[in-house]
């Protein structure tokens, strides 16, 4: 009778719970990059950014992984991501034909400063490289 007893005061005894703290526990060593020029020529990127991408959603939030995100000029972007929601999706397909057809420097992704026939294959190789791809500044 004595283990009851014991178990159904264990029992009966109210449990506190306590609300965690929101906190971000992970963190990764990554190399600080940087620049590089040659004649007409800028690089600027950085190793070991496995994170680095596409922006990443969840709820209400979003990340988007890197040393480099959100570091370029307004102007700046993707030159397969016609549409410009910051992703290189099969959506940007139609965005290019509709840009194409405005005769929109946006599609101008060979970046001559033309919109001509050769920029669908430009855009073709921009969009296989997907965000990894050549960055547009029309």
């Amino acid at each position: 009778m004595m283990k009851y007893t014991i178990l159904i005061a264990t029992l009966a005894c109210p449990f506190a719970a306590h609300a965690q703290p929101f906190a971000i526990e992970k963190s990764v060593i990554a190399g600080g990059g940087g620049t590089s020029t040659g004649g007409s020529f800028t690089l600027s990127g950085t190793i070991g950014q496995h994170d680095a991408g596409s922006t990443m959603t969840g709820g209400n939030f979003t990340l988007t992984g890197g040393f480099w995100a959100g570091s370029g000029s307004a102007s700046s972007r993707l030159c397969a991501d016609q549409n410009g929601d910051g992703l290189v999706t099969p959506t940007d397909f139609t965005s290019w034909i509709a840009n194409f057809n405005a005769n929109d420097l946006l599609a101008d992704v060979n970046q001559n400063g033309t919109v001509e026939p050769a920029d669908f294959t430009a855009w073709i190789a921009a969009y296989n490289l997907g965000i990894g791809g050549p960055v547009c500044t029309p």
